[in-house]
């Protein structure tokens, strides 16, 4: 059995070595031309992965030699981070480009993940690593290194812009920039092939391992900001804390990629996660004879379209603000296109996670899933590359900002809300408020390519909207969120408390949405137009807190009302818009 110690230890290693990529990238800056930074990496790194290696052979002697060679990737790492470390003061100036700290982040990955993974029963004790698929995202992590490696060298040489096009570098292939140029780009395309390879895997052979599922779908993402990245440098868009970004997005997809070798081989079985309805536990069809509409429809569920098109509204009226009148025809169409499939992946997601509790809540036993006419494969499979799809639709044909937007808003409603605060905080709906506020920012980036406090204001509209929204359908559906467990403010602080949240936030949202006059987009018309809607949003707060428990009628009435406040608001924008 492992040792907490070495567990412990090999985590501490992992994040350090990480957090000295980060900091590198930022001292470094847009030349990565610093020596002693380089040796500083290296000699940090190697520190960190000694601790670990001493930690692995304290915890269980020479067994460890037999049993689990991977960990001794960390010893035999250190011998050649030591060479590097003392040979890179004398090496040319474009060899930093290296990344000695992105090596040891590759080895400490492994180390980490397998430690954390890996048990008696679990290893492969037959089966030798290079001799299983789980190889494959390895060599794809290898593959990343190499995207890092080229570009980092293109960089300090200061010929990243050396090929005329992209994705295809035109140049004499004699001229050695122009070859490192076309090496940095087939390496992309390699650490995506080898991606792919590994998604199909995973997808025909391991649907009922979460783990790994989850892993693939963050590597796709990642990857895809990557090529995302990749592709507004090479058109000379990307300057220091862009170059940055990029950095970090490849060492988080070089460890995702490792995580996922490492989790596939240590653990070759895992228990089917719950979910389903009683038809597809018992190996029921699940497709039966559907036609290519029905499953179109059920595909279609997933995004929760009602939502989304209360989310597009304000999208779309923040583009027509931004534009003051009528946005172009084109950008809109992909824009909204592209918003909504990053909407909908997200609510796909969020089906698939809460699977358990949706077969308890009456409100969503007819989803898909709980309903058994899909798989958790299908349906994380379909909002990886639905999101994923979404991303490299609005960043090439839109612009990075757009996109970078809509997805930050598609990874908070999923990792910050339906991961961790919907079932652990009665602030939950609070705080995830923020993810359905995006849209209008993704809208306004758009039209402008920047932010303004205008798109901030029609942000916090959204999110002052939200908690009295839910906790309004919260009320009338007590019962389900009681069943299923899920601490919303009325399971945990009782109706009343619940209906003078709701009045306090009603009241707020008078002064939010007042103070868009004050920015000087819209007029007067908007000023008092929003202001009668909130007082109407008041009285139903008021009539709603005089209602005897249990709430129920004016619950109701609360939610529809609340919808149709917020389109009146966004439209009102439109209305009274100043070109």
């Amino acid at each position: 059995m492992v040792k907490q110690a070495f567990k412990s230890s090999v985590l501490t290693a992992a994040g350090a070595t990480y957090l000295l990529v980060l900091l590198s990238g930022v001292v470094r800056g847009g030349a990565f031309a610093s020596s002693q930074l380089a040796l500083d990496g290296f000699l940090g790194a190697g520190v960190l992965l000694m601790i670990s290696a001493i930690s692995a052979l304290r915890s269980g002697g020479m067994a460890l030699w037999k049993r689990r060679p991977a960990w001794l990737a960390g010893l035999v790492a250190l011998p050649v981070l030591g060479v590097l470390a003392l040979a890179i003061p004398w090496l040319p100036a474009g060899w930093v480009a290296l990344h000695p700290e992105v090596v040891a982040a590759f080895v400490a990955t492994w180390l980490a993940v397998s430690s954390q993974v890996a048990g008696e029963d679990s290893y492969h004790s037959r089966q030798g690593f290079f001799r299983s698929q789980w190889q494959i995202p390895l060599y794809a992590a290898l593959a990343t290194y190499g995207v890092v490696l080229f570009g980092g060298y293109l960089k300090s040489a200061g010929a990243a812009a050396v090929c005329a096009g992209w994705p295809l570098c035109e140049g004499p292939l004699t001229e050695p920039l122009v070859l490192i140029n076309l090496i940095h780009r087939l390496s992309v395309l390699l650490a995506g092939g080898l991606l792919i390879y590994t998604m199909a895997y995973i997808w025909r052979r391991h649907q009922h391992r979460p783990a790994l599922l989850v892993l693939t779908g963050i590597a796709v993402v990642l990857f895809t900001v990557e090529v995302a990245l990749g592709a507004e440098a090479a058109r000379g868009g990307l300057g220091d804390y862009g170059t940055l970004a990029q950095l970090v997005t490849s060492i988080a997809l070089i460890g995702t990629l490792v995580s996922i070798a490492a989790v596939g081989y240590y653990v070759p079985s895992m228990p089917v996660f719950a979910g389903g309805s009683a038809a597809a536990s018992a190996g029921l069809p699940l497709s039966g004879q559907r036609s290519f509409r029905e499953t179109a429809k059920i595909y279609l569920s997933l995004t929760k379209p009602r939502i989304l098109y209360l989310l597009l509204i304000t999208g779309y009226a923040a583009m027509w603000v931004a534009e003051g009148g009528f946005p172009d025809l084109g950008l809109t169409a992909v824009t909204l296109l592209g918003l909504g499939m990053s909407c909908g992946a997200a609510n796909a997601i969020n089906m698939w996670w809460d699977r358990d509790i949706d077969q308890v809540m009456h409100r969503t036993q007819k989803r898909p899933l709980p309903a058994g006419e899909l798989t958790p494969g299908q349906v994380l499979a379909f909002a990886i590359m639905t999101g994923a799809l979404s991303f490299v639709l609005l960043a090439f044909a839109v612009n990075l900002l757009t996109a970078l937007l809509s997805l930050a808003g598609l990874l908070f409603y999923v990792c910050i809300y339906t991961m961790w605060l919907k079932r652990t905080s009665t602030q939950n709906i609070v705080i995830g408020g923020a993810a359905g506020a995006v849209p209008p920012l993704v809208g306004w980036a758009a039209v402008t390519g920047d932010l303004s406090w205008a798109a901030v204001v029609m942000f916090m509209v959204v999110f002052m909207w939200t908690p009295p929204h839910f906790w309004a359908l919260a009320l009338f559906r007590n019962d389900d969120y009681r069943r299923a467990k899920v601490p919303m403010l009325p399971v945990v602080k009782g109706e009343m408390h619940t209906k003078w949240q709701i009045l306090l936030y009603s009241i707020g949202m008078i002064p939010t949405t007042m103070a868009l006059y004050w920015t000087g987009v819209v007029g007067k018309w908007y000023l008092w137009g929003t202001t009668l809607l909130g007082v109407t949003m008041v009285v139903c707060a008021v009539v709603l807190l005089r209602e005897r428990l249990p709430a129920k009628k004016w619950a109701v009435r609360t939610f529809a009302w609340s919808i149709f406040w917020l389109g009146l608001v966004f439209a009102a924008m439109m209305i009274d818009v100043r070109a």
